[in-house]
């Protein structure tokens, strides 16, 4: 990039060789387009590296409660408060303002807390882990800057305690438009076949990059597997979803699975598999194809 000091020279050097007003008045505008562009430049990557920070900063303090509450540091569980242009680490299941060992941070300059979407039962701006288990409400932290809320941030928190995080934002309403959509209801699919003995829960976003998410099913059945039951949230293509699966039937012979996704329509194309085995297949559109192992697919 042009510096003050190169610039000077630049046109010190263009007047020593003769050339005219009109022609040093044109290379300054060149390089003053130059520069705009590379401010602009700078700019931008300064705005991306604080809002990956800030991300970073909440993921972290999440997982240092964690593993706070699973080691049960000092004899008591952890949480996270989550404010606006900050976080709190505090001790306990609950927060209390007037605890003197209660942890301030504050989130990179130009960044925010845009929303946060825990599942139901849990304080709105509070992450609290259990003591010894590590595990939580789930739900999605949108991070955004405040400059720029097209620009975003999302951490996803598993009902395990598990953080990850990716670029994502949040969606008011489906992207399926026209009338009701197949996929935008309870779906329904009568398998033909058991998930009991069954190892991994794929979801595979067929956007440009492709974006794969990989579970275990084993923590998401009950002791005898004839209960499957997960919940899972995303924030891909620029929409955050929130993603049901739980058995309405289960025995060693077949499987009847209902998946939920939500909000209805959503116009990011998705296949959903188990061991590799395609149960659906949602189209860009938001309507739904039952896999070569989903069986009989059914509305609600």
């Amino acid at each position: 990039m042009l510096d003050f000091v190169g610039i000077i020279w630049c046109l010190k050097f263009m007047h020593n060789k003769g050339f005219t007003l009109i022609e040093l008045l044109v290379a300054i505008a060149v390089i003053g387009i130059l520069l705009a562009g590379s401010f602009a430049s700078v700019g931008s990557l300064r705005d991306t590296y604080s809002l990956l920070a800030a991300a970073d900063t909440v993921k972290m303090t999440l997982e240092k409660s964690r593993l706070s509450s699973l080691a049960r540091e000092d004899g008591a569980g952890y949480g996270v408060k989550l404010n606006e242009t900050s976080i709190l680490l505090f001790k306990g299941s609950s927060y209390n303002p007037n605890d003197p060992n209660n942890k301030t941070i504050g989130l990179p300059t130009g960044t925010k807390i845009s929303s946060i979407n825990l599942d139901s039962g849990a304080a709105s701006d509070a992450v609290v882990f259990g003591n010894l288990t590590g595990t939580t409400t789930p739900g999605t932290i949108i991070l955004s800057l405040i400059n720029d809320s097209s620009k975003t941030r999302t951490i996803y928190i598993s009902g395990s305690g598990k953080i990850s995080s990716l670029p994502g934002t949040i969606s008011v309403g489906g992207g399926g438009g026209g009338s009701t959509p197949v996929g935008s209801g309870n779906l329904n699919f009568d398998m033909g076949w058991s998930i009991q003995t069954t190892s991994e829960l794929k979801f595979r976003f067929l956007t440009d990059p492709q974006y794969e998410q990989v579970f275990i099913m084993q923590p998401h059945f009950n002791g005898d597997k004839s209960v499957f039951n997960y919940v899972g949230y995303f924030g891909v293509g620029g929409v955050s979803q929130k993603i049901s699966m739980y058995s309405n039937h289960l025995d060693p012979n077949n499987t009847i699975l209902s998946i939920i996704r939500e909000p209805e329509g959503v116009a990011v194309p998705l296949e959903v598999s188990i061991d590799d085995r395609v149960i659906v297949t949602y189209l860009s559109d938001g309507t739904a194809v039952a896999g070569s192992f989903g069986g009989t697919m059914t509305v609600q």
